[in-house]
């Protein structure tokens, strides 16, 4: 009887994938697993350390460490993409479904998310399921730029603008505290502008040359930290979700600078208020938009 059940199941879940690969085909999105090595590509592998046996979410086991060969089997979400793995899938699924001892899958964890070493077979089956943990041995891997669950193309982008960012600057060693995370792309560019031309007056001030790395130290001490505090202050990102606090500095800059060259008072405290200010003008733009009602054609 499992057995014919585990059949239809495996039938199920290989249609779902079928439908989910020509929506992804249809708009784009990723037709594969995530590869760990696309994204340890991107984010820069640090180190690793053994992390033990554990349950870990199945939902935030979100791609694959094995080979390409291997990992093409399965489609995102883990649905099995060829009937040749039905006989060990269905196997897999009588087990489980029977309280058999299976042994735990083998896991990288990078960020919030996990990547299969060993077990594909046996996270797929737990999905169909809708087991919400499975045992696992995870291995942790450090990454210079953090990442999420949701690892996309922009995402993986992201991290890789991160990471160079990280390389250039080390930050994340003088300043292991430091979370300079931008939501949108080309940020990164711009704050690493702004550590360049600290690193200059540095100098200047110094009357030697500084280090990138230990002018991105003072940089962050003496320039960030400041403007974090007032973003902190004025409760900036509870006002303007989405963003990040290194989105906002970005912003801020942008304005003390504009403030400061119109001869107005400037600083990070009235760079925040014209940046709240604009906020809520656009928000109340947009909602006028969406309520004022359609224009009706004189047919006279």
């Amino acid at each position: 009887m499992e057995q014919i059940r585990a059949g239809e199941d495996f039938d199920a879940a290989r249609f779902r994938g079928f439908r989910r690969a020509v929506q992804n085909a249809l708009t784009g999105r990723a037709r594969r697993l995530v590869a760990l090595d696309t994204v340890l590509e991107a984010a820069g592998a640090e180190g690793r350390s053994f992390g033990g046996v554990q349950e870990i979410p199945v939902d935030k086991i979100v791609g694959s460490a094995a080979s390409p060969s291997k990992a093409s089997d399965f489609l995102p979400g883990f649905l099995p993409a060829t009937r040749r793995l039905r006989d060990r899938w269905t196997r897999v699924y009588t087990a489980m479904v029977e309280g058999g001892e299976l042994p735990p899958i083998d896991v990288y964890k990078v960020g919030d998310g996990y990547y299969v070493i060993d077990g594909h077979h046996r996270v797929s089956v737990a999905r169909s399921l809708g087991r919400d943990t499975i045992n696992a041995r995870v291995i942790d891997v450090q990454t210079r730029a953090p990442l999420g669950v949701n690892v996309d193309p922009e995402e993986l982008l992201k991290a890789a603008e991160y990471a160079q960012f990280l390389e250039s600057t080390q930050l994340h060693r003088t300043r292991p505290d430091a979370r300079i995370e931008c939501s949108r792309l080309g940020r990164y560019d711009e704050i690493f502008k702004h550590i360049l031309g600290h690193q200059y007056f540095l100098g200047l001030e110094r009357g030697h040359a500084v280090s990138l790395p230990e002018a991105a130290a003072s940089w962050y001490d003496t320039v960030y930290l400041p403007i974090a505090k007032a973003i902190r202050r004025h409760k900036v990102l509870e006002q303007m979700p989405g963003w990040t606090e290194a989105d906002v500095y970005v912003e801020i800059t942008r304005r003390w600078l504009a403030l400061s060259e119109a001869g107005l008072p400037s600083g990070p405290h009235p760079a925040v208020h014209q940046l709240l200010d604009e906020e809520v003008k656009r928000w109340w733009q947009r909602r006028r938009s969406m309520s004022l009602p359609e224009r009706r054609v004189s047919t006279r």
